[in-house]
């Protein structure tokens, strides 16, 4: 079987359109009425509001942008590539390495996608800004995994079960590996912001091993790998 380890990184909108939209979604509770009590919430609580909303937009493929893709092919090093002009360029060169780097096995041996919550998050999200930007992926890419298909190895989902969750950090500790070196992936953005575009790559990069050596370890218990 090819597996492919496989991490991205998103940012929130930057459509003045979509963040337009989200502001005027943002409104005060019910029981704040007053003309004078609502101007002061507009003018106190809404501006934070509207920016924690538009930095969720990371999470969500109708609005966010792929801004890093991270991946690995069975033992191969690996490496990453990361927004420079467009998003829809960034994801064709993705498809097109991944493709010419996949292994050629015969039609009898499956691609395995192994992440940390890669059903949920990273396959969808891809797909998601795949028809956005109209971008046509793979022909073997799965299109919606469960994260208990043989398409995938989801390690979240193999240690926390369907409803529960770990960090990837987290769960690096838990099994005595390495976790993360002073990046997480909640400063991704304003790493981006002052341009460490580098080294949000390297962060990338690193989650991919980790991924694969949390793989490896699970794959003793699994009796996959010796």
């Amino acid at each position: 079987m090819n597996r492919l380890y496989l991490d991205i990184e998103t940012l929130p909108t930057v459509n003045p359109d979509h963040i337009a939209d989200i502001a005027a979604s943002v409104t005060p509770l019910g029981n704040i009425s007053k003309a004078d009590t609502i101007a002061a919430w507009e003018a106190e609580k809404k501006p934070a509001l509207v920016t924690e909303a538009v930095a969720k937009t990371s999470f969500n493929g109708a609005y966010g942008r792929v801004c890093c893709v991270g991946w690995a092919w069975n033992d191969a090093s690996p490496q990453s590539l990361h927004l420079v002009d467009n998003e829809g360029n960034l994801l064709r060169s993705v498809n097109a390495l991944i493709e010419a780097q996949r292994p050629k096995v015969d039609a009898f041996h499956q691609t395995q996608i192994i992440g940390h919550y890669v059903a949920d998050f990273d396959i969808r999200f891809l797909w998601q800004r795949a028809f956005v930007l109209g971008v046509k992926m793979p022909a073997w890419f799965p299109r919606d995994p469960k994260p208990w298909s043989k398409e995938v190895f989801d390690t979240m989902h193999a240690w926390a079960g369907a409803k529960g969750s770990i960090s990837l950090d987290n769960l690096c500790k838990a099994l005595g590996i390495e976790g993360k070196t002073g990046v997480d992936g909640s400063m991704v953005a304003g790493m981006w912001a002052d341009g460490k575009h580098k080294e949000v790559g390297e962060y990338c990069i690193e989650d991919v091993e980790r991924v694969r050596n949390v793989h490896r370890k699970m794959q003793i218990a699994l009796g996959e790998r010796e």
